[in-house]
């Protein structure tokens, strides 16, 4: 591969960087000619303001006199300077959040003061404003970091460690404490909600409170029982639904949580419980619909062997999901695609008066595919034999071509090569009109053939329903 010349790849980058220059610029422009349209000389001012730019109302009132000069008022100029205001306190206020949130100290004022951006626009500078901004920035920078230390289980004394070291950017106190009380309590919530996740009770918070204390640490017994008792619901939802096809209910589920002292949900647990076997049984109806005979009675004879449990809605269920799968197996339209798949089908367990135009539609769908391939490979042939015939045609009109202009050639010698010329020539003539009628009759009967096998194919279809 060949390698693009530095001096191109230069040029292109320069191209590359003009042409965002002049999107940019061209977007610019149409802001500016919509807010001349609109004629909102504060939100005019406000942009310029907020983009950093120093007061160009006479700019602006040029621009904007080429485009509706009508919108131009006495009072336009007090309007921008107004704008503008807002605008400068906006910009300066931004850069001291942005600067506070990214943990830079106050004195970095004097940095983006003296930066390109701001001598480049003539930015008026606005301390108050960036103070603002970077007090507000600031304390979420150190509340975030409370709250990160405060979920990571870590002891209020852990603040006396983040004070020395953000001394050299400010540390905010307050807001360190405010994150770090709300982490603490949701580290507590997340210990509660993992103890019932797992199944462990809630007097487990006894031993999470001693060692908490060990450890210096805030105890926050509320967050602990409110993501305890959240979950423990769920947990209890998950065994239920799992337990309906493992052999075990609620008597096992009691007798196991009194044995180790834990909470029981039990209309939650026997909902999911039931719900999960209302799904286990009509799944069963549904497969074996499929293909298979009517079960519900040897199912429900094996459900104890099976680890189910049979419950007052098992018949319907199972029946409905049965009789509603079974009649889409026994289906006219299934009998015939499988058919014409070769593929076996019980028709058994469909009922008796359907049986006979299953077995009917069953071999018609063997029989359509056999047709199928026979139109196919008539259609094959004649598309083949359409090209011969359409070659022989071309080859006779140049060979014709040919001997009239021989014959009409007057100084073309009379001798036995020309002669025999001729001859060959008849004679090859004669054998391309003979094959083009051979090959027309041919054509048309193969053409009279798909069309029975189409007519035939279709009779079929229509027969299957009868």
């Amino acid at each position: 591969m060949k390698t693009i010349p530095r001096i191109y790849r230069l040029t292109l980058n320069s191209l590359a960087l003009a042409a965002c220059a002049l999107l940019s610029a061209c977007q610019t422009t149409m802001s500016h000619v919509s807010d001349c349209k609109a004629g909102d000389w504060v939100a005019i001012g406000s942009k310029d303001g907020a983009d950093g730019l120093d007061k160009r109302y006479d700019e602006r009132k040029r621009f904007c006199s080429l485009i509706d000069g009508d919108k131009i008022k006495t009072v336009s100029s007090a309007n921008y300077d107004a704008g503008w205001v807002q605008g400068n306190l906006q910009y300066w206020t931004r850069l001291g959040h942005e600067d506070g949130r990214s943990a830079r100290p106050l004195a970095y004022f004097e940095t983006q003061a003296n930066s390109g951006a701001v001598a480049e626009n003539h930015t008026p500078l606005n301390r108050p404003a960036y103070e603002q901004g970077w007090q507000a920035g600031n304390g979420e920078y150190w509340y975030q970091l409370g709250e990160q230390d405060g979920r990571a289980g870590m002891s209020a004394g852990q603040e006396s460690v983040r004070a020395g070291a953000g001394a050299a950017i400010g540390y905010n106190a307050e807001s360190y404490r405010q994150g770090w009380r709300n982490g603490n309590y949701e580290y507590w919530v997340q210990l509660g909600y993992q103890d019932a996740h797992d199944g462990i009770p809630d007097g487990e918070l006894l031993k999470r409170v001693r060692s908490a204390q060990a450890a210096g640490l805030q105890v926050r017994e509320d967050g602990y029982h409110a993501g305890w008792n959240r979950e423990i619901i769920e947990y209890w939802k998950n065994l239920g639904w799992s337990d309906a096809t493992a052999g075990r209910d609620i008597h096992t589920r009691r007798d196991d949580a009194k044995k180790r002292g834990l909470k029981l949900a039990e209309a939650e647990y026997q909902q999911q419980w039931e719900k999960r076997l209302i799904e286990y049984w009509r799944d069963a109806g549904n497969s074996d619909g499929d293909g298979h005979p009517d079960r519900m009675e040897e199912r429900m004879a094996n459900a104890r062997r099976d680890n189910v449990f049979v419950i007052a809605q098992t018949r319907d269920l199972y029946q409905q999901a049965w009789t509603r799968q079974n009649a889409s197996y026994c289906s006219i339209d299934r009998a015939f695609a499988w058919g014409r798949e070769h593929r076996s089908m019980a028709m058994e367990v469909c009922s008796a008066a359907l049986q006979s135009r299953l077995q009917h539609a069953w071999i018609s769908g063997q029989d359509f595919e056999e047709l199928a391939a026979k139109l196919q490979n008539t259609h094959a042939e004649l598309l083949a034999l359409s090209e011969r015939h359409s070659d022989a045609g071309r080859r006779l009109d140049r060979l014709e071509r040919d001997l009239r202009h021989d014959q009409d050639d007057k100084n073309r010698p009379n001798n036995s090569e020309n002669s025999n010329l001729d001859r060959k020539r008849e004679r090859e003539r004669q054998e391309l009109r003979e094959f083009l009628q051979h090959t027309r009759r041919r054509i048309d009967d193969m053409r009279s053939w798909e069309f029975r096998y189409e007519q035939q194919m279709q009779q079929i279809r229509r027969d299957i329903y009868l």
